[in-house]
């Protein structure tokens, strides 16, 4: 009653009968998700809401949503050609939230429960072929920010993990880097979720290892770490305040739609299509998978939280070599 009171004051109580769906998705993102989700996955989920919920059901009343209204809105979806993932996302917070309204005691039962939505569509990872790889290497340093796409093509990092590397996580002696964070855009303060460029845990547990470094690595990072120090005597201790290693021009943390657009320079004065930061990961994988690389080791490599996810690299470059059997796949998995 004391809540409901202090709403009426505020001119924010909605009486549970004429709450509609939009003003639900609002209340349940805020009140239910905020602290249980990261802040990059609230964002996301905030923009699902916001262009594909609330524009289409976002006015229909809470409590006279029927099975058959979310059934038509899914399909409305589809053949406005919606990807399979979008309407998939925007499925599973339909869905939530209405399971939390039943909880409530706002509706009596879910609307969405059973509802059939088009399968998820996986698209066939990109993959440098060697002689792309072979021009990439070849290339890339020559560009600002260049680098970072070889140091991820010879050791798997997302480009998150690789953008938040610090000079301390590398060790020279050991020729290893250990990964320990992740580049963010987003962060909780005051209870709202803002953009905010800076660093988080890894995207799981099993995101935290340590890679090991190439002599290639090591000898980039060396002259990469040296003109570092020569511009910190240049500009001053205020250049790189941050030890980042792949930091931009002015010696702060780069933005990852930054280096995706280098990228995409690159490959695109090289004749290569198709081609994002994600790709250099990929290429790491399949390029083990070739090699003969045990399937747990590059699992660990990675930091894939589930071995399927290696597993369907492997499968793909066995179908490849035309030797995919169960007697292949049993000593991988």
């Amino acid at each position: 009653l004391n809540e409901a009171l202090t709403e009426i004051n505020a001119g924010t109580y909605i009486e549970p009968s004429k709450m509609k769906i939009g003003q639900w998705m609002d209340v349940w993102l805020k009140e239910y998700t905020m602290n249980s989700v990261q802040p990059s996955t609230y964002a996301r989920n905030e923009h699902i809401i916001r262009k594909y919920i609330k524009p289409i059901i976002g006015e229909c009343i809470l409590k006279d949503l029927r099975h058959d209204m979310v059934q038509r809105y899914i399909n409305n979806l589809n053949s406005e050609g919606v990807s399979s993932g979008q309407i998939q996302r925007a499925y599973n917070l339909l869905k939530n939230a209405c399971e939390q309204a039943v909880i409530n005691e706002m509706i009596p039962k879910n609307p969405v429960l059973r509802t059939k939505y088009p399968k998820h569509k996986v698209s066939e990872a990109r993959v440098l072929t060697r002689e792309e790889q072979e021009k990439l290497v070849k290339v890339a340093p020559l560009y600002p920010d260049g680098n970072i796409f070889i140091f991820m093509l010879f050791t798997g990092l997302r480009v998150g993990e690789a953008l938040a590397l610090t000079w301390d996580d590398i060790d020279f002696d050991n020729k290893t880097a250990e990964v320990n964070k992740s580049q963010t855009r987003y962060k909780r303060i005051d209870g709202k979720v803002v953009y905010a460029l800076g660093v988080s845990k890894p995207k799981t547990e099993t995101s935290n290892r340590k890679v090991p470094l190439i002599p290639k690595l090591v000898d980039m990072l060396e002259k990469l770490k040296t003109e570092n120090e020569n511009k910190k005597l240049l500009f001053g201790d205020d250049y790189n305040s941050e030890n980042i290693v792949f930091c931009n021009a002015e010696g702060k943390m780069s933005h990852s739609s930054n280096i995706r657009r280098r990228l995409q320079t690159i490959t695109k004065q090289l004749g290569i299509e198709g081609v994002h930061p994600h790709t250099m990961r990929h290429t790491f994988a399949t390029r083990g998978a070739e090699q003969g690389i045990d399937i747990k080791v590059m699992q660990t490599l990675l930091g894939h939280s589930e071995i399927n996810t290696t597993a369907n690299i492997y499968t793909h470059v066995l179908e490849e070599q035309k030797v995919l059997n169960i007697s292949n796949l049993e000593p991988l998995l």
